[in-house]
Formats: structure tokens, sequence, C-alpha cells
């Protein structure tokens, strides 16, 4: 059995395709139980969450991942060289 842990559409895709994976891991990043938040927001747009605990297949119809770079966020990083 393979249980893909935390990798949201990056593990979708393969855990739908595989009868030895029964699920995947989804971790809540909103900082209160009240809401489903997708895991890379605002980084990716279109990320699709869970609904009642499941996912359906048809949230990943589109092209590669189903999801694309938020060109509009300003990253930076959390140190320098």
């Amino acid at each position: 059995m393979v249980v893909p842990h935390g990798s949201s559409v990056y593990s979708y895709h393969f855990v739908i395709t595989r009868h030895n994976s029964p699920f995947a891991e989804f971790l809540m990043m909103h900082p209160g139980p009240t809401e489903v938040v997708p895991m890379f927001h605002p980084q990716l747009i279109g990320e699709p969450v869970p609904e009642n605990g499941r996912l359906k297949a048809s949230a990943l119809d589109a092209p590669g991942f189903g999801v694309e770079l938020n060109r509009d966020i300003a990253m930076h990083r959390p140190y320098t060289h």
C-alpha cells in the first residue's frame, strides 16, 4: 500500500490510478477547523480541495496537474545567502 503524504495535486493523479493507494493525505492549512483551503494557496490557482472528505477525479481534469502558477503574488525567500 502506498499513501502519499501532503503533496496535494502532485499525488492525487497517482492515487486515483492505483488500486493499492486507498487515500492521500490532505493537510489542513487553515488556522481553525472551520474552512478547508488549498494546501499551496496562494501560489497555485485552481487547486482542488476535498468535499466531505473526498476529491472527485473530475476536479483534476485539466492539463498537467490541473493548476496554474499564480504569477501575481510576490514570492520571497525567507533567508538570504
